[in-house]
């Protein structure tokens, strides 16, 4: 087995890097969402639809990422550091997806966002389950593609920005992540050095990269297949923000 000594991180991650390019340009080429929003054709029930659902997954991002850090088999002190750490780091990052949507008129601050779609339930339950279950570094798999997200999606940020007007204010979600995020991705590649000691640890945390970017994507996919219900009014789950409309 290998040993950490002979573990090469400059070339593990620039295999997670490489993977990364595809998966991304796999997931905006194919995605009706992206498609819509690079070709000028957002509306505001689109992000809105798209920023509920990033509120419902991001507010457990705190909680399974705590789970973590209390599992007994955590041999890393360093990283049972970093697990509790970033776990209160993302507290309440979620109600700045919220006030996005409200800052646009598509939300009251009473109202109580619909249930999650079941691609993003999917998301999340399957991030707690490489939380509580399997090896404990896994999770930092998903941590290394959110925390260097902005790279891949800011053409979509801005295609959203430009088509809709939004201002600053009405995108607090990205803005402080993506400042925030900067900071976080150097703090996950320097974990990972200090904790992976076999190549198994780093075959884990390839493993959940792949899977929870992939199943990010079919969220997207479940997204935009909501808003095509909403437009055929066919959506019971999203009809308000047509009424919010109106």
């Amino acid at each position: 087995m290998t040993t950490e000594n002979q573990l090469n991180f400059d070339v593990f991650f620039a295999q997670l890097d490489s993977k990364l390019d595809h998966l991304w340009s796999e997931i905006i080429k194919s995605s009706p969402l992206a498609k819509s929003v690079l070709s000028g054709e957002a509306t505001k029930e689109l992000y809105a639809i798209y920023m509920i659902e990033t509120y419902h997954y991001t507010s457990h991002n705190a909680r399974n990422q705590a789970l973590v850090g209390t599992r007994q088999d955590i041999e890393s002190l360093p990283y049972l550091k970093f697990c509790l750490e970033h776990a209160a780091d993302e507290i309440g990052h979620e109600r700045m997806a919220l006030h996005d949507v409200r800052s646009i008129g598509l939300l009251n601050i009473q109202d109580k966002p619909p249930r999650p779609l079941f691609a993003t339930e999917t998301l999340i339950s399957y991030l707690y389950w490489i939380s509580l279950t399997g090896n404990p570094l896994q999770r930092l798999g998903y941590s290394y593609w959110a925390e260097s997200c902005y790279h891949y999606i800011d053409p979509l940020i801005q295609g959203i920005r430009q088509t809709l007007n939004l201002q600053p204010a009405q995108l607090t979600f990205f803005i402080a992540h993506s400042d925030i995020d900067a900071d976080h991705f150097e703090h996950v590649k320097a974990i990972i050095r200090r904790s992976c000691k076999t190549e198994s640890d780093l075959e884990a945390i390839e493993y959940a990269l792949e899977t929870t970017l992939k199943l990010t994507g079919q969220m997207l996919d479940a997204v935009y297949d909501e808003y095509q219900k909403l437009l055929s009014g066919t959506s019971n789950r999203y009809s308000f923000l047509l009424q919010a409309v109106s």
